[in-house]
């Protein structure tokens, strides 16, 4: 199964193979804020899984941990696509929802 997501504009998009090797949710501040709800849901797959396409721009910041955490977005209408992280560096997450 393929599954795909994409910004609003459909400028930037995310393929992922087979099923995620997990689904999370956070609510943490910082993820409240990207969202605009009480938590924020992403699911995980193995980078050599998933084709991205298209310009993101990026986002940097630190996580609750520390470690960094880079939020890729559509530069044309800011929609939040995926994320990769130092926390699990061989995945690319995908904002869910």
């Amino acid at each position: 199964m393929t599954r795909v997501a994409r910004c609003s504009c459909g400028s930037l998009r995310v393929e992922a193979e087979g099923e995620p090797t997990a689904v999370a949710v956070c609510h943490c501040l910082e993820c409240q804020r990207r969202s605009g709800s009480v938590l924020s849901v992403g699911a995980h797959f193995p980078k050599d899984r998933v084709r991205t396409t298209g310009t993101s721009k990026v986002y940097v910041r630190a996580a609750e941990s520390g470690r960094s955490f880079r939020q890729h977005f559509c530069p044309e209408c800011g929609s939040s696509v995926y994320w990769e992280g130092e926390m699990i560096p061989d995945a690319i997450s995908i904002f869910v929802g």
